[in-house]
């Protein structure tokens, strides 16, 4: 017996079914069974033993098609069959690509390409459903016309290589449908009791096959259908008038008797007139009964939160969180932003959805320890397979030992040695202490317990012949890592900070891993296989795993597709994008057919779904979900569509409007946000802040009475400073008394947000060791402080050989490498030939400034001369209270006796091509070596004995001198330009016996001053009382970049002088800053350049800079 019920949404058919399961459970009749589509079976459980309480289980059940295969199985057995799951579906696909990919004309490529792996297995999928097999595929690819019948060949072929790829041994749940139809007759079911069919609209061709049987076999069935009428009426319902008459006409052609109950709504809900009238042109008009609102909004953020807003206000008259959904037409456009606004407005939302594991750390750490140990150890993929979080190490450990490898380059050599590593973990700059060598111990012990896991799954993957051998080799990293439990613990972690889904995600990863292995032991056994192969595999085969989640709460807004709104309870719904490009929704693009190939494979007589079925399908979506709220619906349109243009409201909402007399009403985004307290107090904040308008006000006036506390530290938020630390802050950062050294002074001078990195937050840049400046220089320093040293004694550098130079300059460089770089032991050919470079270099430095000495009368009196001893720190009051103290050392400083006074120098060895620049001086910068020689002019004679007198600075270059010249030239002439290369940048005083002091006669090579009749001339020549006010200059300088220091303030105001001169061109903090003119507080401080005229005539004239 066949009975239809027929009648549009809402008339009670559902309510009808379910009312005779419950008489029949009530009378103890068993049998009964409900079928329903996969997707709602869960929500039609909850109803039926809603209706027919906790004894249903004894009298009937619910299931899908699947789950009468799985229940005829249950019955008959499988016959020893496993079934395969989504990802061992996918991996015999892989391999059926493998062995057909040579005869393929269209889809050869798809052997190394997942996505269209999965574009052919729903293909095959959907072949299968409709009926068809292999053989039947290549029939219609001999009928079908050009491209249309290579795809259907080649689909042929794969449809036959998928199913020996999954062999006698598995079960395909493509087939599953197939195989339950042929082994029906075997099966008890249908034979008694009631079938009851409900939730579809129509039937793939192998589900109709299988209801006919049904029917042959005389199972009792009642099949409920959404249509309004049997003959003819509203398109909407096409589809499913279709199915009735096709089942009518079965059961008649089998002799089956059959009956059709029309049920007529019950009441008349505006949703329900909307519906029965959303394709027709009736001129009649209807009252909304406050019932249906219309909307549009700017935005997709705007239609969110408008949602969030209505879902407050529905919720405050007094209804649940689960009475309410939201719908959208392809959701996954709106998903992000809508539960960003929902969370914002504090509303519980929950959107049914799989995860792609993918994305989950789990894939990213298999496939990076597979690239890692079979691409040569490359940092990048061992740090991808480290920093998942599943490694063994955390976030502090990876970053520790990622600066170590970066900073040595580590490859797959030093991660497979035995040894420990031995290098020091700052570089070639790095002094060895015994924090620094605990620091390395660590790295070590990090290193082994990174590494050995990788090293067993590479030993093994090696010794791996077969499929079953990489899964045992995989399967031993899984247990090295203990990876079910770091999995578990990460679950606790996530549910006891409270997130609760994301929790529930990690704790199904295992799963997934353990059956994704399983899954390729099983289908690839002993299959000759390479590790790279079996990892390709395993990851495809992982990919096809998703992970749902499920709601943390009862009391839920729930929002997804209109397929995805099935429940029977729905008391107010919000329709969001509802625009004519979204409403109905546009066809399918994708897949292996298009719209015009399945048009043509239903003239062949292949049954897919296309042309008009497809729009069919869509209305009947829209209908079944606009029927569903029982009290109130809400259409949002927005006002833009995706290319930007305005956007016309849907049909839709179109109907809605004429049907019910109403207008659409433009949203207003501010308005609804005093709906909640975090959005109210952001419309607050604009008033706290002297700019809010009535709106905002109200929100302030609100929160000045309700919670004056929020609003009091809202005010105080308001009135930060931009950029500026507070005071305490400051000082907590940078100490009650400020240290500086000249370096510090002049970061914070370059840029207060650099130095804050810096000095403040201590941010150190990563740098790979090279040996260039600064280790160059640290070198070079090194080499001219211990040869001075040891020839003290023998009049200094001045009076040493030249023999005796290079001799000291020799055992020091080895000394050097020794000592502070380890010796050449594991370094490279590119450093030991750097380094031998390097030293001919210095030797000629030495040289150099030992041919300089020898012939100047003034004499080295200190090295690398500490300015923060006590008695030699100068220490300046600031005005708002606290002090600054400068700190710093000095290459070196020399002095010469003269008419009682010692005239004193200072010198600054330069490896690179820095010059003094009275300009920069003027703005803060460059104020080194005139801070310490100002220094040593109030503290000299308590250092050195005798009354003391500023004799200038010196830029003294240390660097080798490399000439670029056409054509030969004389060696006079290379001599000639190589001094002028090395001639010194700095200050002197004006006084022609000092500047003979420095250097004897009157066409001095190396000082930066030029004599002209006997007399001095240049800008680097300063009197001593220029000198003078140039010291009160830079004191000044100080003060007032300490008073800001000591201010807080960390504004990214970088100098510029130039493209090529500018505080960001090097800044090793340009990531961390993203610096942008003009954005925010963003701004250069342009330097224009002053000439030394201006500058003198600035400091004696009292005139600003520039």
């Amino acid at each position: 017996m066949l009975r239809l019920i027929t009648g549009r949404a809402g008339a009670g058919k559902t309510a009808q079914i379910m009312d005779e399961i419950r008489h029949a459970a009530s009378k103890h009749e068993g049998g009964r069974c409900l079928l329903v589509p996969e997707q709602y079976s869960h929500e039609a459980e909850r109803e039926l033993a809603r209706v027919a309480g906790p004894s249903l289980p004894l009298y009937a059940e619910v299931l899908s098609f699947t789950g009468l295969a799985r229940k005829v199985e249950a019955e008959l057995g499988t016959g020893g069959r496993r079934p395969v799951d989504a990802g061992g579906r996918l991996l015999c696909m892989a391999l059926a690509l493998d062995s057909v990919y040579s005869r393929l004309r269209v889809y050869a490529g798809a052997r190394r390409s997942p996505e269209l792996q999965g574009q052919l297995l729903a293909a095959v999928d959907e072949l299968s459903a409709a009926g068809f097999t292999a053989e039947q595929t290549m029939e219609a690819a001999e009928r079908a016309p050009g491209a249309l019948g290579q795809k259907l060949a080649d689909l042929a072929l794969v449809m036959g290589a998928f199913h020996a790829a999954i062999g006698p041994e598995h079960s395909d749940a493509s087939d599953r449908l197939s195989e339950l139809l042929r082994r029906l007759p075997e099966s008890s079911f249908g034979r008694s009791g009631h079938i009851y069919i409900d939730g579809f609209t129509d039937f793939t061709g192998v589900e109709m096959k299988l209801l006919c049987e049904l029917m042959s076999r005389g199972a009792d069935m009642t099949v409920c259908l959404t249509l309004d009428a049997l003959d003819e009426g509203s398109e909407v319902f096409e589809l499913s008038r279709r199915t009735a008459r096709r089942l009518l006409r079965e059961a008649r052609e089998r002799g089956v008797p059959s009956r059709v109950e029309t049920l007529e709504a019950r009441s008349v809900r505006s949703a329900d007139i909307l519906a029965e009238h959303m394709l027709s042109y009736t001129e009649q008009h209807f009252d909304s009964d406050n019932s249906v609102f219309l909307y549009t909004a700017e935005s997709v953020t705007a239609e969110c939160e408008l949602a969030a807003s209505r879902a407050i206000e529905l919720a405050r008259s007094g209804c649940r969180w689960r009475d309410i959904a939201v719908a959208v037409r392809s959701f996954e456009d709106y998903r992000a932003q809508l539960e960003a606004a929902f969370a914002y407005y504090g509303v519980p939302l929950f959107t049914a959805r799989q995860t792609d594991i993918t994305q989950k750390p789990l894939p990213a750490l298999i496939s990076s320890a597979y690239e890692a140990v079979l691409g040569g150890w490359e940092q990048a993929e061992v740090f991808a397979y480290l920093r998942t979080g599943l490694a063994g190490l955390d976030a502090a450990e990876c970053d520790e030992l990622e600066n170590y490898c970066f900073t040595w380059n580590i490859r797959a050599s030093h991660w497979l040695s035995e040894r420990d590593w031995h290098m020091h973990p700052d570089g070639w700059s790095g002094r060895w202490d015994e924090e620094s060598k605990a620091r390395l111990a660590r790295i070590n012990m990090l290193r082994r317990r990174a590494a050995a896991p990788l090293l067993a799954l590479e030993r093994a993957s090696r010794e791996a012949h077969t499929a079953s051998e990489h899964a045992e080799a995989l399967a031993a990293l899984f247990e090295d890592l203990d990876l079910a439990e770091r999995l578990a613990s990460r679950a606790d972690e996530l549910e006891r900070t409270g997130r609760l889904q994301a929790a529930d995600e990690y704790a199904r990863l295992w799963d997934a891993a353990v059956s994704a292995l399983e899954q390729c032991a099983a289908i690839l056994g002993d299959m000759e296989l390479d590790a790279a192969g079996f990892s390709r595999l395993y990851l495809l085969t992982l990919s096809q795993y998703a992970v749902g989640v499920i709601p943390v709460s009862l009391d839920m807004v729930t929002a997804g597709d209109f397929d995805r709104m099935r429940r029977r309870h729905i008391k107010h719904l919000i329709i969001l994008g509802a625009s004519d490009e979204r409403l109905p929704g546009p066809a399918a693009e994708g897949g292996v057919f298009s719209s015009e190939e399945r048009r043509a494979l239903a003239e062949l007589g292949v049954p897919l779904d296309a042309g008009d079925a497809e729009l069919w399908r869509e209305f009947s979506l829209i209908y079944n979900c606009v029927c569903l709220p029982s009290e109130t619906l809400t259409i949002v349109s927005p006002a833009y569509g995706t290319d930007g243009a305005a956007a016309r409201p849907s049909f839709v909402m179109s109907r809605a409007a004429r049907l019910f007399g109403l207008e659409i009403r433009r949203a207003d985004s501010r308005m609804f946000r005093t709906a909640a307290a975090r959005p109210a107090l952001e419309l607050a904040a604009e008033a706290a802040g002297g700019r809010g308008d009535a709106l905002s006000k109200a929100a302030e006036a609100y929160f000045e009475k309700s919670e004056p506390e929020q609003l009091r530290r809202l005010r105080a938020a308001s009135k930060a400073r931009p950029r500026l630390l507070s005071p305490g802050t400051a000082r907590s950062l940078y100490g009650e008394e400020l240290r500086l050294s000249p370096s510090r002074v002049e970061k914070f001078a370059s840029c207060r947000f650099a130095y804050f990195l810096s000095y403040g937050l201590r941010a150190k840049p990563r740098r790979p060791a090279e040996f260039k400046a600064p280790e160059t220089g640290t070198f070079i320093h090194y080499i001219l402080q211990h040869v001075a040293e040891d020839t003290a004694a023998e009049g200094g550098l001045a009076g040493a050989e030249s023999e005796r130079l290079a001799a000291l300059t020799e055992e020091y460089a080895r000394r050097y490498l020794a000592e502070e770089l380890g010796g050449l032991e594991g370094k490279s050919a590119r450093f030991a030939y750097l380094y031998s470079r390097l030293c001919e270099s210095v030797q000629r430095i030495v040289e150099d400034m030992a041919e300089e000495l020898r012939q100047s009368e003034f004499k080295p009196l200190s090295f690398e001369l500490d300015f923060s001893r006590p008695g030699l720190s100068p220490t300046a009051e600031l005005p708002g209270g606290g002090s600054v103290r400068l700190g710093g050392i000095a290459d070196r400083v020399d002095g010469w006796v003269h008419g009682g006074r010692l005239y004193l120098r200072v010198v600054d060895y330069k490896t690179g091509r820095k010059s003094f620049s009275l300009s920069d001086v003027m703005y803060g910068l460059g104020m080194q070596m005139l801070l310490y020689l100002f220094a040593l002019d109030r503290s000299g004679e308590r250092l050195y004995g005798m009354e003391t007198a500023p004799a200038g600075v010196l830029y003294v270059p240390a660097r080798d001198v490399l000439l670029s010249e056409e054509g030969n030239l004389p060696d006079e002439e290379i001599e000639r330009k190589r001094r002028d290369k090395l001639r010194r940048s700095g200050l002197v005083l004006d006084d022609p016996e000092v500047l003979h002091a420095m250097e004897a006669g009157d066409s001095p090579v190396r000082l930066p001053v030029k004599w002209k009749e006997g007399v001095p001339t240049g800008d680097s020549l300063a009197s001593a009382e220029r000198l003078g006010l140039l010291g009160r200059r830079v004191e000044e300088n100080l003060r007032a970049l300490a008073s800001q220091l000591r201010s807080g303030s960390i504004t990214a105001d970088p100098c510029y002088k130039g493209a090529q001169d500018n505080a960001c061109l090097w800044c090793d903090y340009a990531e961390a800053c993203r610096f942008t003119e003009g954005e925010g507080s963003d701004r250069r401080r342009y330097l224009p350049k002053l000439s030394a005229t201006r500058v003198w005539d600035m400091l004696e004239g009292g005139a600003e800079n520039g």
